[in-house]
This record gives structure tokens, C-alpha cells and sequence, in this order.
């Protein structure tokens, strides 16, 4: 992350996490209701901060850049340059619901914990590093942690979404099981589960569904890539198109800007994709761990 990484030691005890993420909770019978403070600024890039700013947040080399909440409101500029639209009803949210609480409950001595010691061993770690070095420790650990394998071949589905649980007993799974475990690593290391998002999407130049966790802060979105180790800016990564998005209870669909990149092209709808499950074996990145992640 030399170049592009947050500052080790950033101040995250300081962070106070809001009462309310904002959007729309996918628990809620009631009528949707605007979250307060209902703010819709410019769209501009990667999740803002939860508050302005008058510093330049660009800048990584600021001593105080922590991490941010996504923005409270029901529309907000979203990871990879989209605009996301919280979502209530949402159809794919049913396979996020258990697997959040599975999440939470994943603390540590619990059950889940115990499936695998190395995870343990791995998160204590984490806890003693700074934002940047805990990103990159945790990325990696889990991109050598687990073996990348279908669900077809791990659970009998196309597309099944697994609990951290079954994802340390099977020490295998594709790439959103990668993004499940990293988000629980982090949890516990520290980081607000305010600022994770798990995100489907699109890799046009690729062609195939691909999910990765993303990690809000004041200086934009970092993404952690079963692909490889290094943990990169959205921006960087221009390819990737966002379709939809899940962070604690709630749900964002993705779309481009007015002028932005091209939309992704989905043919059946949401719930016909199943990230990760179609990339060949000779298509993984040269900077795979090949031997352990597979393909992707």
C-alpha cells in the first residue's frame, strides 16, 4: 500500500460510530422513512465522510485520516464512482441477513472462533496494527487463510452465501466468503462495522461477478481483493463495476453517473448472479496466491 495508504496509527480510538448507518434497514416492516440527518451532497467518488471537512481528505499524508461511517442519507455517492440507492425489499438482501448476525456473533471464544486457530491467531495480531498495516495483515491472512473453491463444489449450490462458521470449518470458499471473513477479521480487530460494505460486482474487462470488501474512510473507499494482496483505492480500479452493496442492515443497488462508465450488463436480474463462479483457471491475476486462492 506504499503511495496510496492510510497512516499507520491513525487515531481510531477517537472514532465515534453513529447511532444510525442511514438508508433503510432491511428488518423494518414500516413505511420507508428518510434517515436523519437526510443529507444528499454532490456525487463524487467513493462513500464521504460522515462529516465536511475543510482539509484536503485527498491527502493520505494527513496524521488524522481515520475512518468514516457511510454518509447518512438514502442516496449517497457510493464505492468505484456510483451512486447508490438504499434498498428495502431488496431481493438478494436474504442471503446478507444471517450471515451479518453470524458476523456480530463471531466474536471472540465464541464457537465460531474455535473452528479455526490460526483465525484467532491471525486477529489478535491485527488488533496491535495500525489502519494500513491492519488492512493489508488482514487481506493477505485471509488470502492464504482459505482456498478458493466453488460453491458447487463446497455446498452443492451455485451460489450459496456461507457464515464465517462454515467458512473456518471448510477452510475454502469463493469470493464473497473471502469478504465475509475479512469483514469478521476486522470487526474484531477494530474496525466500525459502519465503515465495511460487502460489494457484488461487475468486472467488465474480465467478464465475470466478482465481490469484495470495502473499507470507508476519510481519504475514500480501500478495497480488499481476493485477487491479490494489495489493498488498492477504488479508484484504482476502473473495471469494476458496482451493482450492489450490503453493510450491517442495509442494502445499496449501484448505478453510474450522469456521463460515468458504462452500467454493467445483467441479463435475468440480481438474483441470477453468483459472484465469483465463472472465471477460468488461466484468467487469475499473476499476484494470486494461485496455489491457495484458485481461481476466481
Amino acid at each position: 500500500m506504499s503511495g496510496d495508504s492510510v497512516p499507520a496509527g491513525a487515531p481510531l480510538e477517537r472514532l465515534q460510530a453513529p447511532s444510525s448507518l442511514g438508508g433503510v434497514s432491511l428488518a423494518r416492516p414500516q413505511p420507508w422513512q428518510p434517515a436523519a440527518p437526510y443529507r444528499v451532497g454532490s456525487v463524487s467518488g467513493s462513500y464521504a465522510p460522515a462529516e465536511a471537512d475543510g482539509a484536503n481528505t485527498s491527502s493520505m499524508a494527513e496524521a488524522n485520516t481515520g475512518i468514516d461511517p457511510m454518509q447518512t442519507a438514502a442516496i449517497i455517492p457510493g464505492v468505484f464512482g456510483s451512486v447508490a440507492l438504499s434498498m428495502r425489499n431488496f431481493p438478494v438482501a436474504a442471503r446478507w441477513a444471517p450471515v451479518y448476525k453470524a458476523i456480530v456473533g463471531c466474536s471472540a471464544g465464541s464457537a465460531c472462533e474455535r473452528k479455526n486457530a490460526a483465525f484467532v491467531a491471525m486477529v489478535d495480531a491485527a488488533k496491535a496494527k495500525g489502519f494500513s498495516d491492519k488492512l493489508a495483515f488482514v487481506n493477505t491472512s485471509i488470502n492464504r487463510l482459505i482456498a478458493y473453491r466453488k460453491d458447487s463444489a463446497v455446498y452443492g449450490k451455485l451460489d450459496y452465501w456461507a457464515k464465517p462458521s462454515e467458512i473456518l470449518a471448510r477452510r475454502a470458499g469463493d469470493c464473497e466468503d473471502f469478504a465475509i471473513l475479512k469483514m469478521t477479521a476486522l470487526l474484531q480487530a477494530g474496525i466500525p462495522a459502519q465503515s465495511m460494505s460487502l460489494v457484488v460486482l461487475q468486472d467488465r474487462k474480465r467478464k465475470f461477478f466478482h465481490a469484495v470488501l470495502s473499507v470507508s474512510t476519510s481519504s475514500g473507499a480501500f478495497i480488499l481483493d481476493s485477487l491479490g494482496n494489495a489493498v488498492r483505492r477504488d479508484s484504482d480500479l476502473p473495471d469494476y463495476v458496482p451493482l450492489y452493496s450490503f453493510s450491517m442492515d442495509r442494502a445499496w443497488i449501484h448505478g453510474s453517473r450522469t456521463g460515468g462508465a458504462e452500467m454493467a450488463d445483467i441479463k435475468g436480474g440480481f438474483t441470477t448472479i453468483a459472484p465469483g463462479e465463472g472465471l477460468q483457471p488461466d484468467m487469475v491475476l499473476a499476484d494470486t496466491i494461485s496455489d491457495r486462492l484458485g481461481p476466481q
